[in-house]
């Protein structure tokens, strides 16, 4: 399957695990922001498809929207996502969003 006629899905997928990989404890980083780190800035869905498939040992939960908003509960359950961040030390403000500009990851 090839998204946008660019790639093989399973390839990029692939490339989305070992950049996410990358990410510290502490850090987040957007769906856009990967997709554009992999030169596919039009492909931030595809980006969330392939965390929904990712193996465990990837950090998933450390790729949030880009306003610091956290996944859908149904992704990795209610809750979760936001308590492994928070084990983390990663911040939220009073309306249950990352303070991006304390925990954004920069590669």
């Amino acid at each position: 399957m090839t998204v946008k006629g660019r790639f093989e899905l399973s390839s990029f997928f692939q490339k989305v695990y070992q950049l996410v990989s990358e990410i510290p404890p502490g850090r987040v980083a957007s769906y856009g922001q990967i997709a554009r780190l992999l030169e596919a800035p039009h492909n931030a869905r595809v980006v969330g498809w392939a965390m929904r498939q990712s193996p465990e040992a990837v950090p998933a939960h450390r790729i949030v929207k880009r306003s610091g908003e956290l996944a859908p509960e149904a992704v990795f359950g209610a809750g979760v996502q936001k308590a492994k961040l928070e084990q983390e030390g990663v911040a939220f403000d009073e309306n249950g969003r990352i303070r991006m500009e304390a925990h954004a990851w920069e590669r």
